[in-house]
């Protein structure tokens, strides 16, 4: 029981913080799955389209109806390398055994442990670094497939990440076009109730604190908007923290009838030090009742920095960011007004000492 939970803290903890907090309050060049080149870099999104008009429509709201966090690939199958693709290149270089222009590496961890890019100079530490650490541990508490039980959380309602597109019409180009983030549960079928820690009121579903007011759609591709930093208040186990994702960007490409989407992508840079100190709050209590080092752990979590926190690169300074891509799919799903409030999850190691068992 208690490793088990070890694990999914470990895992579910680190993944769903990075990605519902992926939010964008701006609007400039971006989009997923199917980006360009930029010609000094790798895989970039698509730029804003000139001359598109604005939203015009009624508007669609898509949930994650499959995530890819990379280990495997679109297609399903386990790859130690489906990371590769997950993500864009933020510091616009296309990283092979050349680390001169990087900044240095935190914890003396290996800089040909860390830097090496993805395919098109993906930029995904979390894929590379955290990812086998995250299944490590989960094979060694028998909790399965981290993937499997990520997406096991939207076929049984308990988890969605939803994109309203506010004003989206038939166009396959818009500029720009009204956007929100929504954090679903309570799900029931393709109907959702939006989880109200993730609104600025809690009794209304359309007062999301994150919000793409500059959004755009070019070759029906959707791009978030322009790369800054968003905060949220994320609870965790009961635990409300504040995470920064900088440099980020969400992508995805829309079906013809603007009904679906594919080739989603989540980039951006995690904050080595919040994440730590995020990470601390969250599982100490699981690993220290267990006899396990907590710093020795984040350590190794330091050690994934390959990046600055404002997504570039800095030769005179140790990296301070963690660059982390992830996939999805998307389907339209609906509204069902809001759910109640998360509840805090008990402590384990208080349920032991009480004369609860392992």
């Amino acid at each position: 029981m208690l490793r088990s939970n070890l694990a999914l803290v470990a895992a579910l903890g680190l993944f769903t913080t990075a990605l519902v907090a992926c939010g964008d309050d701006g609007g400039t060049s971006g989009t997923g799955g199917g980006g360009g080149s930029a010609p000094s870099g790798g895989i970039t999104p698509p730029a804003r389209p000139d001359g598109a008009p604005a939203g015009d429509g009624p508007g669609v709201l898509l949930g994650t109806s499959k995530i890819y966090i990379g280990t495997k690939t679109r297609a399903g199958a386990d790859s130690n390398d489906a990371w590769k693709d997950f993500g864009y290149d933020l510091d616009g270089q296309v990283t092979g055994q050349d680390f001169s222009n990087h900044c240095t590496p935190a914890e003396n961890a290996p800089p040909k442990n860390i830097f090496p890019d993805g395919n098109d100079g993906v930029d995904n530490a979390f894929g590379k670094v955290l990812l086998p650490l995250l299944k490590s541990a989960a094979g060694a508490a028998g909790s399965g497939d981290l993937e499997v039980e990520l997406n096991n959380a939207i076929t049984e309602g308990t988890f969605n990440i939803m994109m309203d597109l506010r004003d989206l019409g038939s166009a396959t180009s818009y500029n720009p076009v009204n956007a929100a983030l929504l954090v679903g549960k309570e799900g029931m079928g393709t109907a959702w109730k939006v989880a109200p820690e993730f609104l600025n009121d809690p009794t209304d579903p359309a007062s999301s604190k994150v919000t793409f007011p500059n959004s755009y759609v070019v070759d029906d591709t959707w791009v978030s908007g322009d790369k800054g930093t968003v905060t949220l208040n994320i609870s965790i186990g009961g635990i409300v923290v504040d995470l920064n994702i900088r440099a980020a960007v969400i992508t995805m490409k829309l079906n013809a009838d603007h009904t679906a989407a594919s080739d989603g992508i989540i980039s951006g840079v995690l904050d080595t030090e919040e994440l730590v100190g995020q990470l601390r709050d969250v599982i100490a209590p699981f690993l220290s009742c267990d006899g396990t080092t907590v710093d020795s752990i984040l350590g190794q979590i330091k050690q994934a920095s390959d990046i600055m926190n404002d997504g570039t690169q800095n030769p005179d300074a140790t990296c301070n960011g963690i660059s982390i891509g992830l996939g999805f799919d998307a389907s339209t799903v609906t509204l069902d007004g809001v759910g109640a409030p998360a509840e805090p999850t008990p402590n384990e190691c208080d349920m032991m000492g009480a004369g609860g068992g392992v």
